[in-house]
């Protein structure tokens, strides 16, 4: 019954994005163009279209995600006295043929690397990967990253796997096993620091907030024509914002 949840609201939250969303009114469009509902098509295709460039805009995609990014300031100078850093999961594709640092997607490589810097200043301390195998994948994420971490220097034994933590409320029950109530590093994407924060907060522990993988950086520029980056952008908001309110819900 988890599982089957689990995977509901994975696909539940892909069916929501903004290139969904605006694929299934241009789906719409298309089905009235066909029964001949000329009118409702040019209106919904319009839409979709319209939909599809303002989420692929610059700018709108920095308004979605700056209030995210915003959040939590960036953890330039790393704390003294911390005893573990956990770097959550995000994605990775097994290939034997490819060097790992382009088997673990690029999200995932960003998480790990701003973990790496903090635990070099941190000597004695632990490195926590987390992430399971996915549907598909022979290799769990948390796998993955250990072995980019210890292709770049870090001692095995200071490497810990959460191996079976398919979702961020999965990683904050186990890291609670961990450390209890004694902060440590909590290392994401500046976009789902707020969610991560507030469902580790939730169980009790104390994260220091380590956020990167930016999307919004600097000015926003309003010159250039809609792309995929930008789309990209509004997509990580429109998930974060949906689990926001899913975890609001489950709270209330």
């Amino acid at each position: 019954m988890t599982d089957t949840l689990f995977l509901l609201k994975k696909v539940v939250g892909e069916l929501m994005s903004p290139l969904s969303i605006g694929l299934l009114i241009a789906l719409n469009g298309l089905t009235a163009l066909y029964l001949e509902r000329l009118r409702a098509a040019k209106q919904l295709l319009s839409l979709a279209f319209v939909w599809i460039a303002l989420f692929s805009y610059g700018p709108i995609s920095d308004m979605l995600v700056k209030p995210l990014e915003q959040t939590y300031p960036a953890l330039i100078d790393t704390p003294v006295g911390i005893d573990y850093i956990l770097v959550l999961g995000n994605g990775h594709k097994s290939d034997a043929s490819l060097p790992i640092s382009s088997q673990v997607n690029a999200t995932a490589l960003k998480r790990l690397s701003e973990g790496i810097r903090h635990y070099y200043r941190l000597p004695g301390s632990k490195l926590i990967v987390s992430g399971y195998n996915g549907l598909y994948d022979p290799n769990t994420h948390a796998a993955m990253q250990k072995k980019m971490a210890r292709s770049l220097g870090v001692d095995t034994d200071d490497i810990v796997m959460f191996e079976t933590a398919k979702d961020t409320v999965e990683e904050a029950m186990m890291m609670k096993k961990i450390v209890g109530d004694k902060p440590f590093i909590l290392v994401s994407s500046a976009t789902h620091m707020p969610r991560a924060y507030k469902i580790f907060s939730s169980y009790g522990l104390n994260p220091i907030a380590a956020p990167t993988d930016y999307y919004a950086v600097g000015e926003s520029e309003w010159v250039h024509m809609p792309n995929g980056n930008a789309l990209e952008g509004s997509e990580k908001a429109f998930h974060e914002y949906y689990g926001l309110i899913w975890e609001w819900i489950k709270q209330w």
